[in-house]
């Protein structure tokens, strides 16, 4: 969570990203696009255009081996290129970025609470409900069979 509200606020040119609730509010396209074509800019100034592959996943596995120097009969041009970076899975990342901690964090507590019950009550969780029901259902018996009686 905390690498997208950077990446966010670094792209959108907006520290609102750093501190805002989740879900995080929508970017501003005009500028995300602005900062991506600068930040392009900026890699092809620096790095020396021997040493810089301009690539797009549509051209496929040839143009990344060649780059690489990998030979021809090494390159997995029989493989389909991997599709890891959708919009989709883009959205389940960030999504399990929030969703991990979240259920790591319930779990302790629940562990915490179960030790602190026990602690006071004497007993597990379990055995305390069982407990209740026990009584519940023996009061249920006990009320049906007077009724029957009278």
């Amino acid at each position: 969570e905390y690498y997208m509200r950077w990446l966010f606020s670094v792209v959108n040119q907006d520290p609102r990203f750093l501190s805002a609730p989740f879900p995080l509010p929508p970017q501003n396209k005009r500028r995300a696009i602005a900062s991506y074509e600068t930040h392009n800019q900026n890699v092809r100034a620096t790095i020396p255009p021997a040493r810089l592959l301009e690539y797009n996943v549509k051209q496929g596995w040839e143009p990344l081996c060649d780059f690489l120097e990998i030979s021809p009969t090494d390159c997995p041009t029989h493989v389909p290129f991997p599709k890891s970076n959708s919009a989709r899975a883009v959205c389940w990342q960030s999504y399990s970025a929030f969703i991990g901690p979240l259920v790591l964090t319930l779990v302790i507590v629940g562990y915490v609470l179960t030790m602190v019950f026990r602690r006071f009550v004497g007993m597990s969780v379990m055995e305390w409900w069982r407990l209740q029901k026990r009584k519940t259902s023996t009061l249920s018996w006990m009320k049906n069979g007077s009724k029957k009686r009278s």
